[in-house]
């Protein structure tokens, strides 16, 4: 249902009340492993840091002089006896101390979002993730399939308005100068009005300048197209890569860098298309 609102309502702003009945209290969370081994490690630093006993203070009674294997069992089992759990990972307590930590002062803004993201890493990869994955990468895949299928055309452009080869290179200039206008106006854009509207938009402005370019009267007025077929174009690059960012997993971080597989795809689909007309 949710999904189908996102379709039929793409400018709708998501509400914790869409969601009922998916909040877990904080007691009954199920915190990722890298989170617990996290804790783990920093309740074991704090507890041998604050205890009194050492390495060199262990009895070495019973013990063979050299018997590694010894020393650690009876190191461990004197620690195990005078460890106490410090905070757990499911108090507030430790959700505190885990989020700010042992540095200074820090924005307000810094704290939400990593509260936020220790929620995504908790969450892990899920169907939503996947899907996100997917769309983004249908994004690079179009940007770069517009970028090629541009390319190709240019021997048809300059014989269908009889242009010379050395001019209607200037087809791509005009593309390019509506690259980086996209992409800075929509790298800035995107964090204002959000991910999601600029990722729309920019694929509409994309969609919409190129079939327009289809019908362009002359060449000037085709270079002024693909110029504006260039911002969306330009706009999605960034957007694709920030959006799928902030609902990736900490965990599988690397899955944005397979996100860029999706780029030669479209080109590959693009000189097919070419190939075959």
């Amino acid at each position: 249902m949710m999904g189908f609102m996102g379709i039929t309502r793409p400018f709708h702003k998501d509400s914790v009340d869409d969601y009922q009945g998916v909040l877990v209290p904080l007691e009954q969370a199920i915190r990722h492993p890298a989170v617990m081994a996290e804790y783990e490690r920093r309740r074991w630093e704090e507890e041998v840091r604050e205890s009194d006993v050492s390495v060199a203070s262990i009895p070495e009674a019973g013990m063979k002089r050299g018997d590694k294997a010894s020393e650690v069992d009876t190191e461990r089992g004197i620690l195990a006896k005078i460890v106490t759990p410090v905070y757990s990972p499911n108090t507030i307590e430790g959700l505190r101390a885990e989020v700010v930590g042992d540095g200074g002062e820090e924005s307000v803004y810094n704290l939400k979002s990593r509260v936020i993201n220790k929620a995504i890493q908790d969450i892990d990869m899920g169907r939503y993730n996947w899907n996100l994955f997917i769309l983004c990468g249908f994004g690079w895949f179009a940007d770069n399939l517009w970028l090629q299928g541009i390319a190709m055309i240019l021997p048809s452009l300059s014989a269908e308005f009889g242009i010379s080869e050395t001019e209607v290179r200037y087809t791509t200039c005009a593309l390019f100068l509506g690259l980086c206008l996209g992409a800075f106006v929509w790298g800035i854009g995107s964090d204002i009005i959000g991910r999601r509207l600029a990722f729309n938009v920019t694929l509409a402005l994309a969609g919409i300048f190129g079939i327009a370019a289809g019908a362009a009267p002359n060449w000037i007025g085709a270079c002024g197209l693909f110029a504006a077929l260039g911002v969306g174009v330009g706009g999605n690059l960034p957007v694709d890569g920030a959006l799928y960012l902030e609902f990736l997993p900490e965990a599988s971080g690397k899955l944005l860098t397979l996100l860029s597989i999706w780029w030669p795809v479209g080109q590959l689909v693009a000189s097919l298309i070419g190939w075959a007309f």
